[in-house]
């Protein structure tokens, strides 16, 4: 559903256009100020802290945490929602630079981002709630908060977008994020969570939180930092067109189709690896790390080359039409192109994090962090020079992929990551595969040029996973059976 909503923002207002390249800085803005300052702090300190009370004190003292930091970040994101409201004008300019824009941004673009400054407070308060219920097992309100916010967006797309145009938008994207909370709000009551408006700074949970929290949000800087550095060095190209919104649609389908992988592996397994720790089982806890990272790596290998050999049409099937045309579809495409190296190193940086964090490490997911963000600063500007807007997202992938290195040798050193020769061989055998697939994958491509775009994506997709996961069955990989043992329940 969000791949259809991207789609409905591309082929409404394209990519070179004052409301697109508007309304793309003034969605994105409000929700990297939360990823900046907040949203680690959802998952990597309370989830932790919180499983640890469930573990050790009970539910009810586990609920009345809760409470105090569903009122702590209330507190917050109410007080930088107001500080976005009073200097979004100045906001909105720094994001941008001094580039040359299309008439009408710099004017379009503060109004909308004060309608969007809410979504600061709207999705904190969504993310608290997300936090409790996958603590609790309960995953089916967190999964549904995409289908609630899409659904309202969708929805004025379909009716209403012609008669209140952009600004309409912005206050369906309030609307729909604001869903998000409101449907996990029966599964808490159901759950038997009371929230109260209270804050005990005293409160010992409330503290360990605190104290994980500065090396917590540091360490998740690394995905609104790095969009935010190479949205400022793609903004003068094209003449302050097609650059802006072509790494923004890029990174956003890199994120939701990666992702769907991703977030949906490391939310499930978070809570988990956070009660093996906190019961000090350190021998489930290697082996669930060693699971969870192998099948990852399965998964992720293949989705790279398949992004990288398939960018073109499916940016062109996902957003091209209407006001998206051909210019915007090839810099969209080049941007995803180099954006998908960094896929594994996405996923394994997410999820490695998540096994520091669940041991109440903070600072090596931090350092990580620091080095990634600044690998890609440094080569945003001096690739974009060379690459063009597949410079900045190239940066934006190795800084990622290195991150997720150093992560590896920390965990290495742990004992918690352990280089096995079932290990080693599995992967070598992921390697073999991928050059397998990738070969077959571009040679169906060539035979498909002149095919609809559908086909285009579909055929040589469908071989790729073919003789991926064949392949695998063949060779007697765990992960092959695991995914076709997946297909056959469903």
């Amino acid at each position: 559903m969000g791949l259809i909503r991207d789609r409905m923002q591309a082929i409404t207002f394209g990519a070179d256009t004052a409301e697109s390249i508007a309304f793309a800085q003034a969605s994105i803005l409000p929700r990297n100020f939360l990823d900046i300052m907040l949203s680690a702090a959802f998952s990597a300190s309370f989830i932790p802290v919180f499983n640890s009370y469930m573990e050790t004190k009970g539910k009810k003292e586990a609920f009345t945490l809760a409470s105090f930091f569903i009122s702590v970040v209330a507190v917050i994101t109410a007080i930088v929602t107001v500080i976005g409201l009073v200097f979004a004008g100045p906001i909105f300019s720094m994001s941008l630079g001094s580039t040359a824009l299309p008439d009408g941004v710099a004017e379009l673009g503060p109004v909308l981002l004060r309608i969007m400054f809410p979504l600061i407070i709207i999705s904190g308060l969504a993310f608290s709630f997300t936090g409790v219920l996958q603590s609790l097992g309960k995953f089916t309100a967190p999964a549904a908060m995409g289908i609630a916010s899409n659904s309202v967006i969708l929805i004025y797309y379909f009716f209403f977008i012609d008669r209140f145009g952009v600004y309409g938008l912005a206050v369906a994207f309030i609307i729909g994020f604001a869903a998000q909370g409101l449907i996990q709000i029966p599964y808490l009551v159901q759950s038997g969570f009371k929230f109260s408006f209270k804050i005990d700074w005293s409160d010992s949970g409330l503290r360990q939180i605190g104290k994980l929290a500065l090396p917590v949000l540091i360490a998740s800087w690394v995905m609104p930092i790095n969009i935010l550095v190479n949205a400022r060095a793609v903004a003068p190209l094209y003449g302050g067109q097609f650059g802006l919104n072509g790494i923004y649609f890029a990174n956003t389908l890199y994120v939701i189709v990666s992702g769907v992988f991703i977030l949906s592996l490391t939310n499930v397994v978070f809570p988990k690896l956070s009660r093996q720790a906190s019961v000090d089982d350190q021998t489930g806890f290697n082996e669930t790390v060693s699971e969870t990272f192998r099948v990852m790596v399965y998964v992720l290998l293949p989705l790279t080359i398949g992004m990288m050999a398939l960018s073109e049409p499916l940016v062109n099937f996902v957003l091209g039409g209407g006001q998206f045309g051909e210019r915007a579809v090839d810099v969209t495409s080049t941007a995803l192109f180099f954006f998908a190296p960094g896929i594994v190193g996405y996923g394994l940086l997410m999820l490695l994090t998540r096994v520091c964090y669940a041991q109440h490490d903070g600072r090596t997911p931090m350092i990580s962090a620091v080095v990634a963000i600044s690998i890609n600063f440094v080569l945003s500007f001096v690739l974009v020079n060379v690459l063009s807007v597949g410079g900045a997202a190239l940066a934006g992938a190795s800084g990622k992929t290195v991150g997720a290195c150093i992560l590896i040798v920390a965990l290495s050193k742990r004992n918690v990551f352990v280089w096995n020769r079932q290990l080693i061989t599995g992967l070598l055998k992921m390697i073999l595969l991928t050059v397998f697939m990738a070969i077959a994958v571009l040679l169906v491509a060539g035979l498909t040029v002149q095919m609809h775009v559908a086909l285009q994506l579909a055929i040589p997709g469908l071989v790729g996973i073919a003789i991926y996961v064949g392949m695998g069955y063949l060779l007697g990989m765990r992960e092959a059976f695991w995914v076709l043992s997946v297909f056959r329940k469903k």
